[in-house]
């Protein structure tokens, strides 16, 4: 235990109810208990921390004459400065475990982490004796998983995205899919063969370059799996042509293959290394734009790759700092930390800019029919969806939540719809189902807790007794919760479009799936094997969206809200813009000089 840390326990043993600057009667025998250590080594922790101008230490001189220990440092402002040495060593977690350790009954949590928010944004730092461009970010979510085929979240998707690369991309400007690690590909007049010609040149991190083998192995380890396998369910056959051509023959036509292709899923791995290193997970290596350098419980760090084929990142480092998710009160979002920590003010008429983007998917709840219980009952369900308020459900939580929900996207009707909500006919299908204040469980995790606990109160004023299980990031995913669950609120982000939406149905594991009644999830199927078929996109969205109006009219879901991102930022940060999985995309920000 170092001094300052011995100077706290010290502290919160005999000086809580006191403060500093009174002097306080103590043993050598008391001092020595609360330092678990002997009393000769209590003499020398006292002498360094009365040189360190902590105390002030009076010897008792002898027989029944008491010492003396006043304490010279408010116990709040130790731990302030205690945390703040450890953050800027990078050790966040022992930063929070330290408070947590002292910090009951002081606001240091909250005052710690108001200080970091000026620890985080763009910098421009010394490394080396050189500058160095690097971003620094909180999120209150962990990375899950590096690995393509395990990727359930969309943060764990976009940190993929950084590391690795897939054989095209997604413009969402032209709205065109883009080459990326293959610079040409082509299909034949089925839809069930297509080919795929790499890049020459593409290099993984650690200076091998890209060839067919790899695509040939990434796709090859994915069947099976839970995550993604569902990419690979109707390829029959991956074939190499040479060094650089890869073709992909299916089980039937997909006319939709090509924008599988955008997805982290699919993101094209070093095969020798994913087969020889048990521990590549940990320490990732790809093509993509930024290089692994450490991933701590403190902090995931990334570096600039020099040799990306589409172009060297602005930025010189990312570091996404992990912080504690009860901390998100006081702290800045990512958004708001592109915003120049000199200014106290800003606005549009400044010279600010804005971005508002409108997330695509929404906030849902599904309903467990593979489980006994009140949802089972199809009048219960919608009787609950006519029950909810979403306008002002929108009202009183306000923060992102933007629309309310008549299916996963929101589009120009969504800003105008006005959800059904009708009390009479819902306390009619309520009395309908039999329901008799049995109690139905909503799980749920962190960031969704406010939704749940509104939802919870909602609904108590029409007799529905709703039991919260408030899970994490991890918990959630474990099979036995999903399946004794009643319900499951969560949001869906659609990265991918169409793609997204099939991987509704299609993902293991995948909570809507996992609810859906077998019967309606084979019918599912069809229509997606229907919609595959379909050269045009309009005919594929026909049939989704028959998926989509037979989900929210039986209520075998019920959509919530829609929800947005906003951001002020100072015009001297460029390139700031927000990618279909509501992140920025880090190789793309740049200082402007000020002049």
């Amino acid at each position: 235990m170092l001094s300052d840390e011995r100077y706290l326990a010290l502290y919160t043993r005999f000086a809580e109810g006191e403060g500093i600057d009174l002097p306080i009667e103590v043993t050598l025998e008391q001092l020595a208990e609360a330092l678990y250590c002997t009393q000769r080594n209590v003499k020398l922790i006292l002498r360094k921390l009365a040189e360190e101008g902590d105390i002030h230490w009076q010897a008792g001189l002898g027989r029944g004459n008491r010492s003396r220990l006043t304490f010279l440092v408010a116990k709040e402002k130790k731990l302030l400065d205690m945390a703040q040495q450890h953050a800027l060593k990078g050790e966040y977690q022992s930063a929070f475990e330290l408070i947590g350790r002292y910090g009951e009954g002081t606001s240091a949590r909250q005052h710690f982490v108001e200080w970091m928010n000026g620890q985080f944004g763009y910098r421009t730092v010394n490394i080396n004796d050189m500058e160095a461009d690097v971003l620094r970010l909180p999120v209150y979510r962990p990375i899950l998983t590096l690995d393509p085929k395990e990727i359930y979240y969309a943060f764990s998707a976009h940190m993929v995205k950084q590391i690795f690369d897939g054989l095209v991309q997604y413009d969402r400007e032209t709205q065109r899919v883009v080459p990326s690690l293959a610079h040409a590909w082509e299909v034949n007049d089925t839809g069930m063969e297509w080919s795929f010609h790499l890049r020459r040149g593409v290099l993984f991190h650690h200076g091998r370059e890209l060839e067919a083998e790899d695509v040939l192995y990434t796709f090859e380890r994915l069947r099976g799996s839970a995550a993604s396998g569902w990419f690979v369910r109707l390829v029959d056959r991956v074939e190499k042509h040479g060094a650089r051509t890869v073709v992909f023959r299916l089980k039937q036509p997909n006319w939709l293959f090509l924008r599988f292709f955008c997805s982290s899923g699919l993101a094209i791995v070093p095969h020798e290394l994913v087969e020889q290193d048990e521990h590549f997970w940990s320490h990732p290596i790809g093509t993509g734009p930024f290089r692994f350098v450490e991933w701590s419980q403190n902090q995931f760090v990334m570096e600039a790759n020099p040799h990306y084929f589409q172009g060297r990142a602005h930025l010189d480092g990312v570091v996404i700092v992990m912080m504690p998710e009860d901390t998100a009160i006081y702290s800045k979002t990512w958004e708001q930390l592109l915003v120049d920590h000199d200014m106290k003010e800003f606005s549009l008429e400044q010279g600010w800019q804005k971005i508002e983007y409108v997330c695509k998917g929404c906030s849902l709840l599904t309903w467990n029919l593979g489980k006994s219980g009140p949802q089972q009952s199809a009048a219960f369900r919608k009787a609950v969806d006519l029950l909810i308020d979403r306008a002002r459900m929108i009202k009183e939580l306000g923060e992102d939540r933007i629309f309310p929900a008549r299916g996963f996207y929101p589009d120009q009707r969504s800003r105008n719809y006005e959800a059904d909500r009708d009390v009479e006919s819902a306390l009619a299908l309520l009395a309908e189902s039999g329901y008799n204040g049995e109690p139905v469980k909503i799980i749920t995790y962190g960031i969704h807790e406010h939704d749940a606990r509104w939802l919870q109160r909602e609904l108590a004023v029409y007799g529905i007794v709703i039991e919260l299980n408030i899970e994490t990031w991890l918990t959630i995913r474990e099979l036995e919760a999903v399946r004794s669950s009643d319900c499951i609120l969560y949001c869906v982000v659609f990265a991918e479009d169409e793609v997204c939406m099939i991987e509704l149905f299609e993902q293991s594991g995948n909570f809507l799936r996992e609810h859906l009644d077998p019967g309606l999830l084979g019918w599912v199927k069809e229509r997606i094997g229907t919609a595959l078929g379909c050269k045009g996109e309009e005919d594929r969205w026909r049939y989704l969206m028959e998926i989509e109006n037979k989900l929210r009219d039986e209520c075998h879901v019920s959509f919530l809200l829609h929800k947005k991102l906003n951001t002020f930022y100072n015009p001297n940060i460029r390139g700031v813009g927000m990618n279909s999985l509501g992140w920025i995309d880090f190789k793309d920000i740049w200082l402007e000089a000020k002049t």
